[in-house]
């Protein structure tokens, strides 16, 4: 979980420095003034669900191995099992897809 934590927050950091040169770039070459800090806001969040994007495909992967089938295709009672089996995973998952 500290992990994942830190991939996130190393990438959201990354991304907010990346549309704060974007800003200040397009400042300069355009002469228009955006709100400040819009595009280093945008770009933190852009990176942050990009990682999360590729935990989630992760957790498809187990899914998969642990049944033979896409997750989407997967019943209640197969969630269920996933979930005793990766309790964190499970949380994580579910708490990431609501975004």
């Amino acid at each position: 979980m500290v992990s994942k934590i830190v991939k996130t927050t190393a990438a959201g950091g990354a991304g907010f420095l990346a549309g704060l040169l974007l800003e200040q770039g397009l400042e300069s070459l355009t002469g228009l003034d955006f709100v400040d800090g819009l595009f280093a806001v945008a770009g933190s969040v852009l990176a942050a669900l990009s990682v999360n994007r590729e935990l989630v495909k992760a957790a498809s992967r187990n899914i998969e191995q642990m049944f033979g089938k896409d997750p989407l295709e997967i019943s209640e009672s197969e969630w269920k099992q996933f979930k005793e089996a990766n309790p964190k995973t499970a949380e994580w998952l579910e708490k990431a897809l609501k975004v």
